[in-house]
């Protein structure tokens, strides 16, 4: 769609820019933002079709975003103009980025350098950036000679230690006489790696263990047990469970606590209905069978999301031929506990 426009400056910054937004959203990981990122991918692209269309005012919108007259590259070119820092300034001619798009995608390949077709930069800035470049260009030459430098010594050191007759590196599939003698590159046939090249040579760490791994078995605060190898933490998708039951635990607690007292009230209740002659009797049964059924759950939990077994089988089986009335007893409850904001709500209304 960037290719319909006729500017090709405004073709340029449409592409530059939404490729960028597009590569620094894909990290969001919050449904909300995610959303919100999408309405704004939508009303752009319908900003772009009305454009094209021939609506004048979406025309001069994009238009000022891409010659700098609002938006984000007219603080740009003012901070070009009025910082007096050539570096500084050459980084921003070289990248017009916000800092977070520079700390997601640091690789030159998403840069989006500032568009000389439509702005006029000082000749000293650019003479100044194309040296930088120049300098950039050699200095990362010359660490992929240094770099393929180490690698020839690293070959030429396996090389002498394979022709010695190690027995480690014969088991693993190289034998003597593999490689050819010593290269040109390596430190002769007698030198070798670590205390004797550096007095404060330190080993490598040893990444594959020869040793069994160190396996722990742990018991969390509420209950849940787990292991960890070689005292490492537990993956993200265990901490997230834990914390979930954790939190579904406190809630039945607090749940566990109103239904304790609960029970004292409706048995209060129904001995004064006695006393007035109603007879209306059994609510509090199941308050008690439903705190039953909360502490049940407290002690016994798994891991899964499927409920755990009830321990107590007569529970079990009063909880599932009396999910309505526990159904209506908790709304009951509820309203007994909000009444007054019920009744003001009422008022209200």
């Amino acid at each position: 769609m960037t290719k319909q426009f006729d500017d090709p400056v405004e073709q340029a910054y449409l592409f530059s820019w939404i490729r960028e937004r597009f590569h620094l959203n894909k990290r969001q990981t919050s449904i909300k933002n995610v959303e919100l990122r999408l309405d704004q991918a939508r009303s752009t692209i319908e900003t772009m079709r009305m454009a094209l269309s021939g609506a004048a005012d979406q025309k001069q919108r994009i238009g000022d975003l891409a010659y700098g007259r609002t938006g984000w590259l007219k603080d740009v070119v003012q901070q070009i103009r009025e910082f007096h820092h050539p570096t500084q300034c050459c980084d921003l001619i070289r990248d017009v980025r916000p800092i977070s798009s520079k700390l997601h995608q640091p690789h030159r390949a998403y840069w989006i350098p500032l568009d000389l077709r439509a702005f006029s930069v000082p000749s000293y800035l650019l003479e100044r950036q194309r040296l930088e470049d120049e300098k950039g260009k050699k200095r990362e030459k010359r660490k992929q000679r240094l770099k393929r430098h180490q690698l020839s010594k690293e070959i030429a050191e396996l090389t002498a230690a394979v022709n010695r007759g190690n027995t480690l590196l014969a088991d693993s599939g190289l034998l003597p006489g593999a490689f050819s003698a010593e290269p040109s590159v390596s430190r002769g046939p007698h030198y070798v790696p670590g205390v004797l090249g550096n007095p404060a040579w330190i080993p490598p760490k040893i990444r594959n263990r020869m040793d069994p791994p160190f396996v722990q078995h742990v018991r969390a605060s509420i209950g849940c047990e787990f292991f960890t190898v070689n005292s490492r933490k537990p993956p993200h998708w265990l901490s997230a469970k834990i914390a979930a039951i954790y939190r579904s635990q406190a809630k039945r607690v607090i749940k566990h606590e109103f239904y304790y007292y609960l029970v004292d009230d409706l048995k209060l209740e129904e001995e004064f209905e006695e006393r007035l002659g109603i007879d209306d009797r059994g609510y509090w049964i199941f308050a008690r069978n439903y705190r039953d059924f909360l502490r049940t759950r407290i002690k016994n939990f798994s891991l899964s999301l499927d409920s755990p077994e009830i321990q107590n089988e007569e529970v079990g089986l009063e909880l599932r031929e009396s999910m309505d009335e526990y159904k209506r007893l908790v709304a009951h409850a509820m309203e007994l506990q909000f009444q007054d904001s019920l009744a003001a709500k009422r008022m209200d209304v």
